[in-house]
C-alpha cells in the first residue's frame, strides 16, 4: 500500500469513528448536531457540513473534538449505547423551585435561571462540601457547562445500568477523583470520574441560605 493510500485510509477510519461518536451524542441527548455545534461555541453548520461532506474523507481537528467533548461531557470517540436510565435518585439534594413571588431572592434566581438554559438550584441535604463552605440546607447553583478545575465542587451522578438508576451526589473534584470534604465525619470512599459510572454533571458557582 503507497503512503498516499495508507494515509486517506486513516482518515476514512478516524472520520468513520468521528461520525459513530456524534450520531451517539445526537442520540443519547436528543441534540441535533446544530444544536451541539453551538453548545460547543462552533459555527452552527460546522458538524452538519462535516457529515454532509465525505469526498475527501475529511476529519475534525483536535481542537473542535475538544470543544465538543467539553461541551457534551461524552470522550471521544465514545459510541456504545448504554443502557436507559429510568429514575434518577436525589438522596444527597433537592431541586430547588424559586417560585415566591414577594421574595426578591427567588425573583433573582429565578430570573438567572429563565435566562440561561445551562444553570440549575439544588438545595443541599448533606454536608458532604461543609468544609468547602457549602453546608447543609443551602441552596446551590450548578453550571452544567462550567469545565470543572481541581478543588471544585460540583455536582455530579453514579449510574448504575444494571437497576436503570443514577444518583446525584456533591462533591469536590480532585483529579481523577471526587471527595467528599464534610466538617466532622470521616472522609467518604474516593469515586473515580470515568464518565461511564461516574460523571461530572456541572460545577457550583455559587451558594446561599434562603429564609424559609
Amino acid at each position: 500500500m503507497g503512503l498516499e493510500a495508507a494515509i486517506s485510509l486513516r482518515m476514512t477510519n478516524l472520520r468513520e469513528q468521528q461520525l459513530a461518536w456524534l450520531e451517539h451524542i445526537s442520540n443519547s441527548s436528543g441534540l441535533t448536531l446544530t444544536e451541539i455545534a453551538r453548545a460547543a461555541g462552533l459555527t452552527p453548520s460546522t458538524l452538519t457540513r462535516f457529515r454532509a461532506n465525505d469526498k475527501f474523507g475529511h476529519s475534525l481537528t483536535a481542537k473542535t473534538v475538544k470543544k465538543i467533548e467539553d461541551a457534551t461531557r461524552v470522550p471521544a470517540y465514545e459510541s456504545r449505547s448504554r443502557p436507559k436510565v429510568v429514575s434518577v435518585s436525589e438522596g444527597e439534594a433537592a431541586t430547588y423551585v424559586a417560585d415566591d413571588p414577594t421574595n426578591p431572592i427567588h425573583v433573582a434566581l429565578n430570573g438567572i435561571v429563565k435566562q440561561s438554559n445551562h444553570l440549575d438550584l439544588w438545595e443541599l441535604k448533606t454536608g458532604s462540601l461543609a468544609a468547602v463552605g457549602y453546608s447543609k440546607g443551602m441552596v446551590v447553583i450548578v453550571d452544567r457547562k462550567a469545565t470543572p478545575r481541581n478543588g471544585d465542587a460540583v455536582c455530579a451522578q453514579k449510574f448504575d445500568y444494571r437497576r436503570g438508576t443514577a444518583e446525584v451526589i456533591f462533591r469536590v473534584w480532585r483529579t481523577p477523583y471526587l471527595l467528599t470534604a464534610a466538617v466532622d465525619d470521616e472522609p467518604g470512599q474516593p469515586e473515580i470520574v470515568d464518565n461511564e459510572n461516574v460523571a461530572i454533571a456541572g460545577v457550583i458557582i455559587g451558594g446561599l441560605y434562603i429564609r424559609h
